[in-house]
């Protein structure tokens, strides 16, 4: 009997095992397919790679894995960046969100936690846009999770003047992102919106600071910086300022915004890129970005090291999403634990893993092997 407890125990364990690896490819090979889609449809410059380039590459990456249908990423690359020599150690898209994504966190847990309404929960001692109300499945609650109507929420909300409603889940690209002004439109509006969402977290309108609203004052401008949990230790692997443009509400890349990379003391680099790798020197409204300092980022960089083993049963690879307020103080926007965005942090940084490239790529694939 004990014999065949543990016989069954085992063909449950291999089942949920099977499980779990079919759900991994599934979501490998649907990232695949969206990042090769995505590449296409921006039309990226591009400088061809010369035959030295090419052999360069496919040697440095044959211990792990094929790369003669990649080089189009390189070449992509080549056309931005200034160290040459750095060039084999770029990370493609496909292989960032397809197989080191896929190393350092775990999809479904990570799409567990990843809720907007969960914030208040997890960072009870960090700064962030203070929360008027939130709708979960459907109910309108307070910023303290109890139960208000529908009426209730909305007079809150009117209170506050100028709020900001986001999707709680699945938003990206600052898609799903709305702002209300009750000086230019109605509490209806908010009403409609808010009675077409399951859920919504609704947020006072925060002010920035004043260096990153001379470059961009319609829209919040962020700081997006990734980290990674590895050796007992979290290293800062990139870090951008994300800036809307041409009036719009939102910094995204992806929604027309551009980003610029910022050194490790805070100042901007010489250059910021649109998605396409198309080079600005200045932004459209003037500013200048080398030499530009970002008040705040050395206090981001410090806070995100203080807390991102909260996340480690989930995800070592995180994507954080900050806005500096007038009193130069890291406000927290936004988490984002898996699929974070890299392209725009090679274009501005160089490689995501820099030295740690070839110890970070041996491991992933000697986990796959």
């Amino acid at each position: 009997m004990i014999l065949m407890n543990k016989i069954g125990a085992l063909r449950v364990k291999l089942r949920d095992r099977l499980i779990r690896f079919c759900a991994e490819d599934l979501v490998k090979a649907s990232r695949v397919r969206h990042s090769n889609r995505t590449f296409g449809r921006k039309q990226p410059q591009s400088l061809p790679l010369s035959p030295a380039q090419q052999q360069e590459i496919l040697d440095y990456w044959r211990p792990y894995r094929k790369m003669d249908k990649e080089l189009r990423w390189f070449a992509f690359y080549n056309a931005i960046c200034s160290d040459k020599t750095q060039l084999k150690r770029y990370i493609p898209d496909h292989i960032f969100y397809g197989e080191v994504d896929l190393y350092f966190t775990s999809p479904r847990r990570c799409e567990a936690l990843d809720d907007k309404n969960l914030y208040d929960m997890y960072f009870q001692d960090v700064k962030m846009p203070r929360t008027i109300i939130r709708v979960i499945n459907g109910q309108p609650l307070d910023e303290q999770y109890q139960p208000i109507t529908m009426e209730q929420a909305l007079e809150r909300c009117a209170d506050a003047q100028r709020v900001v409603c986001k999707d709680a889940t699945l938003s990206s690209g600052g898609h799903g992102v709305r702002f209300f002004d009750f000086s230019q439109c109605s509490v209806e509006d908010l009403k409609q919106h808010l009675s077409g969402n399951a859920s919504v977290n609704v947020q006072e309108a925060i002010n920035q600071h004043e260096t990153l609203n001379r470059i961009h004052d319609k829209s919040i401008n962020t700081l997006r910086i990734m980290s990674l949990f590895y050796n007992g230790k979290v290293h800062i692997l990139s870090s951008v300022l994300r800036m809307g443009r041409d009036g719009s509400r939102v910094d995204n890349a992806s929604s027309g915004g551009i980003v610029c990379g910022i050194n490790t003391d805070g100042t901007l680099k010489e250059f910021a890129f649109d998605t396409t790798g198309r080079r600005w020197a200045q932004h459209p409204q003037g500013t200048v970005f080398k030499g530009t300092f970002i008040e705040g980022y050395d206090k981001c960089c410090a806070l995100i090291k203080r807390i991102a083993g909260r996340f480690c049963t989930a995800t070592r690879l995180i994507s954080w999403d900050f806005a500096v307020g007038e009193d130069g103080e890291p406000i927290l926007i936004e988490v984002n634990l898996t699929y974070g965005e890299v392209d725009f942090h090679q274009m501005c940084n160089g490689p995501i893993f820099g030295e740690l490239t070839e110890e970070i790529i041996s491991r992933v694939y000697q986990k796959s092997k």
